[in-house]
Parts: structure tokens; sequence; C-alpha cells
């Protein structure tokens, strides 16, 4: 959908103005990579930016953690038909193509505001202005992470990633979510020994998780390497314990670290600031 996007506006008549650029592109995740390569292929007069670094959410996911990917074009590459790949070599192939290709991508740089100025776009960033004909905005469906709004939740103990799951060997952990991030969490920490891992979910079963995903968790439960709670919720948070409520009453669960995967909130309010209509479909936007 990005590189469609980048190829329509490089088929566009080009700014004549050397001082604006043809297309400011927000986000290095896998979509904007992709619209910059075609970017770069097309000729057009680009920059990218991204608040982090190459990878968007990837960068977030567990060391050594599975993506599920299908054959693509990638332009200038050329044909990807990799299936499956861990997370270390996609983000190697992509620092790979930003190293041969020299695209321009600006990291550790966040969008401030985007203004209509003598008809193009102002992009005020953290580290600059950038004038556009066009602007794409490839920032993903993460956001910011969502809260569960417990007290204690504010401690250093609570984090809303996880990278590298060894170095919570031997500690006493609950992961709070019920979706892939979280049953994904929860597997990896437990294939530590000696981790005691606890999940806490407030639906009653598993409901929109890859069949995979599934399988393992299930096979975790079972075996004992993953307390489920199913139905609980997070009451409070302290130096040593976890508060559950559960059938209906508060348990205290020894507890050194929480990892939230709750899903995220979109910056709604930045983007409507924007000029953006977002709308709403059955709950969700």
């Amino acid at each position: 959908v990005y590189k469609r996007q980048a190829q329509n506006i490089a088929a566009r008549a080009k700014s004549t103005d050397p001082a604006v650029h043809d297309l400011v592109i927000v986000g290095a995740g896998p979509a904007g990579l992709s619209a910059t390569l075609q970017a770069e292929e097309s000729g057009l007069r680009y920059v990218t930016v991204d608040q982090e670094d190459i990878g968007g959410t990837v960068l977030n996911y567990p060391r050594q953690k599975i993506v599920m990917t299908q054959p693509m074009e990638i332009p200038i590459y050329g044909k990807y038909a990799r299936r499956v790949v861990q997370k270390e070599e996609l983000l190697d192939l992509w620092h790979d193509l930003v190293e041969r290709t020299g695209v321009n991508i600006r990291t550790q740089e966040r969008l401030e505001s985007v203004t209509r100025s003598n008809g193009h776009f102002e992009v005020t960033t953290t580290r600059g202005r950038y004038a556009a004909k066009h602007v794409l905005l490839a920032i993903g469906r993460r956001g910011t992470p969502r809260k569960i709004g417990a007290p204690g939740e504010g401690t250093t103990k609570v984090t809303y990633k996880l990278i590298e799951p060894e170095q919570y060997r031997g500690k006493n952990v609950c992961v709070v979510g019920g979706g892939d991030s979280a049953v994904e969490a929860a597997l990896a920490l437990a294939g530590d020994a000696g981790t005691h891992v606890t999940l806490s979910y407030r639906k009653s079963s598993f409901s929109r998780i890859k069949e995979d995903n599934l399988r393992k968790i299930t096979n975790a439960i079972e075996n004992g390497s993953v307390d489920a709670m199913f139905e609980s919720r997070v009451e409070g948070i302290d130096a040593a314990t976890v508060s559950l409520a559960f059938g209906g009453k508060t348990h205290q669960i020894p507890n050194d670290y929480v990892f939230v995967f709750i899903g995220g909130e979109l910056p709604t309010p930045f983007l409507q600031k924007l000029g953006i209509t977002i709308e709403t479909k059955f709950g969700e936007r």
C-alpha cells in the first residue's frame, strides 16, 4: 500500500522548487522502508524520519522472535521469498538495504507538526523543518502502549516490551494481556529455566491469537511452565508483589517484573490536529 502511494506521488508533477521536497515519509518500519525505497527508485526528492530507529515495531519484538512474512517485491532489492524469518535476520536485511542503497533516512527524529503554507506542507520535527508537496504517514497501529491504570504501574518494574527474555531468568514475572504479543512474551520468558511466569488475562479464554501460539501456550499451561489466570485483572503493583483480582478474591502474587501487552493508543488528537479524519467502526478506530 505505501509503496503504491510513493509510486502515485512519483507519477505526479515533481516540485520545481529545489527547497521543497516531493515527499516526506514519517516512519521507518516495514511500510516506511518500502515507501522510502520506492521513492529512491522513482527519483523523488524525499526524506524519511523516524522517532526511534529502522525497524519500527519489529525493534520491540523479543530476541530471536519468529516473524511471518510473505513473498514480496522490494523496490531496488528485488524478490524476497522467505516466509519465516527471525527478528534479527529481518533487521539485518533492512539495515543492509539502507546501507547499500544510501536512502535518506534520519532516525531519532520525531515529528512535531504538519501545517499548510504557500501551497505545500511545512513539516516540523525535533531536528529540523522540511517543506514538502506530499507527506506520507507510515506510523503503524502500535501507537503508545495502553496502560492498565493500576496503582504502582509507574514504577520501574513495569514495562511494555520484552527484548531479552534471559535477563529475567529465575525471576517472578507477570504478563498482562491475552493477544499474540502477550502470549509470545509469556512463552519467551517461560523458555528460561527457573523463571516463574504468571499470565493475567481479563477474558475467559484466548480468542484472537494465531493457531501456533494457541497450541504453544496451551501446552505451556498444561505442563505448568505458565500459570494462566483467566478473568483476572491487576489491582495493584508494589515492590514485591502484584495484586490480581481473580475468582472473587484478591491474590498477592510474588513478583519482580510486570509486562503489559494490552494494545496501544493511537495518537488520535495529534492526527486530528493534522487535519486527518478518524472514522470509528464497531468501536475501533
